[in-house]
Parts: structure tokens; sequence; C-alpha cells
């Protein structure tokens, strides 16, 4: 081939651009084609390296081939690696799991593009750019409200290290040390509840497969399995039991949330309660065969001028809540009567919240009598059992405290337990159920008074 002869062409294709438009497609015949091929090639110098190639690199990374695209992808690839940008320079790791400063960009594909801010670091070079839905998140953490609701929302589980201190403290629920002085009130119901009882207990063969049972379960259990056993011989089941079933009035729930506008709020604060969700609640039935009649159920829907459920503590009709029981397991699983403590603290608030508004709607209809604002709850694994007594004070402050500890292997232990049990449950049943009907009925005939003093305060029509 006339090299001399092909620079001097190309020469004059470069001082006339005009035949280079003219110029015929490649792959014609003779050495016009080689003439042509050659000046297209010149129409595409080499582009000059760019500080911003190593970036563009990370984008160009499909995520599998695509039909047709091939050819384009792979000189894309020989253009980026051409341009001789030292990649080892830019970035600090190749890694996608953390992003920096100066850190990769994620190499996974979006359907759209969020509104991003590019800065330069110390360096000079490009920082990867922070999408704007991150600015606004990081500027959220700076704001002090927006802090503090983060921090409630991770402190609102009962198993946080601070949950007693945040959402029960700062909610006015209280959790005494078991030394503290107890009121007059309270300690008259303890001291019935620790009272000798007529009714048999556990046959010596019953107990003695209770505590082989509760052995057993420490070398590994669940929560099931606890309340497997001790539903079968302390807690008694309110449907089958002849001393604690329907007749009675009373009802259990079993897993089931109780109602939220019963939980206690203080508005001022960000942290909240956790809606309670007993492993075993006893309360009455709300139902026309229950614990109430039918005008008495009529006057349950007038305590709250708003709320004619305010009463129900649960989706299963259960009325006036009173004793609350937590299960966990500490045979090799993750039970712990600490958290279950707090479960039973803001359970046992709920529960004060019902006959407080009842209280409530006695003032207002000017009767004297008051409920004794009480309950009990248990905190239970297959080897301690934990008994809390709650009453609330000055309307807005929750109190809680232990008043007794069982050693459940041990049987005089056991025996105890299931004693006090069933005192609360007589209590249940007996006193406080007809301190309830009683106001009830004062509610409804007050309810009916003001009816008729509002009827005949009408003008008569003309």
């Amino acid at each position: 081939m006339n090299w001399g002869f092909t620079e001097e062409r190309t020469r004059r294709s470069l001082a006339a651009p005009s035949k280079v438009v003219q110029a015929k497609l490649p792959g014609a015949v003779g050495d016009t084609g080689a003439e042509e091929v050659t000046q297209t090639n010149l129409r595409h110098p080499r582009p000059r390296p760019r500080l911003n190639a190593s970036f563009l690199k990370e984008f160009v990374d499909p995520i599998g081939p695509y039909p047709g695209l091939g050819s384009i992808h792979t000189f894309v690839s020989k253009w980026l690696e051409s341009v001789g940008s030292d990649r080892g320079k830019h970035c600090l790791s190749d890694s996608h799991l953390h992003l920096s400063n100066h850190g990769p960009v994620s190499r996974r594909l979006t359907r759209s593009a969020p509104e991003m801010s590019s800065t330069r670091g110390a360096d000079g070079f490009v920082v990867p750019a922070v999408p704007a839905s991150s600015r606004s998140r990081i500027s959220r953490i700076d704001s002090g409200d927006d802090f503090n609701r983060s921090l409630a929302s991770s402190t609102g589980n009962p198993r946080h290290p601070r949950y007693r201190e945040t959402s029960l403290l700062l909610n006015h629920i209280y959790i005494r040390h078991p030394a503290t002085p107890l009121p007059d009130l309270v300690t008259g119901c303890i001291d019935s509840i620790r009272a000798q009882r007529d009714s048999p207990g556990l046959s010596p063969d019953e107990l003695s497969q209770a505590i082989y049972q509760l052995d057993t379960l420490e070398e590994g259990c669940d929560e099931d399995q606890v309340a497997g056993l001790l539903n079968n011989t302390a807690f008694p089941n309110t449907t089958t039991d002849t001393m604690y079933g329907p007749g009675t009035g009373l009802t259990s729930n079993s897993g089931t949330l109780i109602a939220q506008h019963l939980v206690p709020i203080t508005p001022t604060s960000p942290y909240r309660v956790s809606q309670p969700k007993p492993d075993k609640l006893y309360g009455y039935s709300g139902r026309m065969t229950g614990a109430f009649t039918e005008p008495q159920l009529l006057a349950k829907t007038m305590l709250h001028p708003k709320h004619p459920d305010y009463a129900t503590a649960t989706s299963k009709a259960l009325d006036f809540p009173f004793f609350v029981v937590e299960f966990k397991a500490a045979g090799g699983t993750r039970g712990d009567l600490w958290v279950a403590t707090n479960q039973c603290a803001g359970a046992s608030a709920a529960c004060l919240n019902v006959v407080s508004q009842l209280n409530w709607a006695l003032q207002k209809y000017q009767s004297t009598e008051r409920i004794d604002n009480l309950c009990y709850s248990v905190a239970v694994d297959n080897n301690l059992a934990k008994l809390y007594i709650s009453w609330k004070e000055d309307d807005r402050s929750y109190y809680f405290q232990r008043i007794g500890t069982f050693l459940l292997s041990h049987p005089e232990g056991f025996k105890d337990f299931r004693k006090q049990v069933r005192n609360i449950l007589d209590w249940g049943k007996g006193a406080r159920l007809t301190q309830i009907r009683d106001a009830l009925d004062i509610v409804l005939e007050g309810n009916r008074k003001c009816a008729s003093e509002a009827a005949r305060s009408r003008p008569s029509p003309s």
C-alpha cells in the first residue's frame, strides 16, 4: 500500500470536512473503501481521560445479558478500560455493604433515580451523592422531638433495658421495692389472699406428679409447656371448672390483646406503654348469660360519655379484668421473669383504668360508694412464681409491688402458690363482683333520674 499517498489523503480530509460528509459507508471495494474507513476512524478520536471515569464504571454492570446490546456493552467496557484511570486511588474498598463519603456506589439498578446532590471531598474527587430521602432522615435525627420519638419507639418493648424508666415510669406506672410499706387498704386485701382455704387442694399423688413434671421441664421447655402444666394444676379453667366456671360469672382469655383505650398514656411523654397481651387474663363475662343482668349491661355502656364499650377489655367480651398471668420458660429458652414483670405492670394498669372509670361514673351521679381499685398479677416460669398487687391513687398514679415469691419445685411452695391463686379468684367472683354489680345499679338509676329531670325541664309543645 502507498503509505505516503494515504497520509496525503488524510491531511486533505482534515482540511476539507465537507468530503467526509460525502464519504461512502465502510465496506466499499477497492482503495476508496480503505480511504473512507480511515476517514471514519478520524471522526471518533480517543476521548480525553476524565476524573469521573471510575465513578461511571460503577454503574456499567448490568444484571444480566440483554439481547441485542452485547456489542454495545463490550464497546463501552473497552472504552472505559482505555481511559487509563487508576481505580485503586479512588475506592477504599470493593465491598458494597457499607457506604462512606469515599465508598463505592451500590451496583443495584433502580427504575427511577432519587434526587441526588454531589460534592467533592478533600482529595478533589466527586463524593457519591446522598439521596434526598437519606438527607431528610439525617435531618430528622438531628431534631430533638423526632429523636425522642425514635428513642421512644426503640424502648417501647418490655424487653428493653430502659423500659421501666421510660415507658412505665414516664406514664406514672411505678414498680415499688418489695420492702416498701403498703397502704392499709392493700394490706387488708393481702391478708385475705393469704388466708387458709376450706376447699380441698391437690391430692398427694397429684402434687407429686406436678413436682416431677416441673423438674423434667428444667431439662428444656418452652412457654406453652409451662402454661400447659400450670393450667392443669394451679390456674382453673373457667369453661369447665365447677367452682370457677360459667355459673360464677368468671371468664378468662389466653393471648388476647387488651383494648388500647385502657392502656395508660401521658400526652406529654414521647414514651408509650406496650399494648398488653397477657398469656392469661381473668375477668367477667360480658355476655347476657354472664356475670351481669341486662340492666347492668346497659349501665356498663354509660360509664364513658364517648365510649360505650369502655369496660370491655378484650375482643372476646371480657369485662372488668382483675388478674393477669404471664408465663415464661427457664429451661434452655429465653424466658425472663424481669420481662414478665414489665408485662404484668402494663396490663395491671389497664385493668385499674376500668374500675377507675366506674368510680368516676359513681362520682358523677353523686354517689358516695367507691370500689376498691385493686388487681393482681403473676409472673411465673417452671421454677419461680412472683405474685404482685396493683392499685391506683390520685387518678393518675399506678403502683405495682411484689407481695410473694414461690419456689414451685418445693411441694409446700407449690401448694401455697396454688392456694393464693384460688383465693384471688374467690375475691374476684365474690366481694369484687358484688361491688361492681351494685355500682352499675347506681349508675343506671342515676342515669334514669338525669333523663327524667331533663324531660321535665323541656318546654311542652304548643
